[in-house]
């Protein structure tokens, strides 16, 4: 997978996250994008679940996390997954 921009200016962030809120086959059109920021990446896992059953949408949907690299680049971290 190539990397993603990151649709940030904050340059050098680190601590930035992206969840891709996907509710059909298709990843690179997500119903929602949500920027947030967290200590790790444990508390990130743990923010990007709690985002994720708060969209609206379908029952059975997934987020893609991704990390700021620093540099502007989206890096992935891991899927959510909220079974229906």
């Amino acid at each position: 997978m190539t990397a993603r921009l990151f649709a940030t200016y904050v340059t050098g962030t680190t601590d930035e996250y992206r969840l891709d809120v996907v509710t059909d086959p298709e990843p690179d059109n997500p119903q929602t994008v949500a920027y947030f920021t967290a200590a790790d990446v444990d508390a990130a896992t743990r923010q990007a679940a709690r985002l994720l059953a708060a969209v609206d949408g379908p029952a059975d949907r997934y987020g893609e996390l991704y990390a700021h690299d620093g540099d502007g680049a989206a890096v992935y971290v891991d899927t959510i997954h909220l079974p229906a």
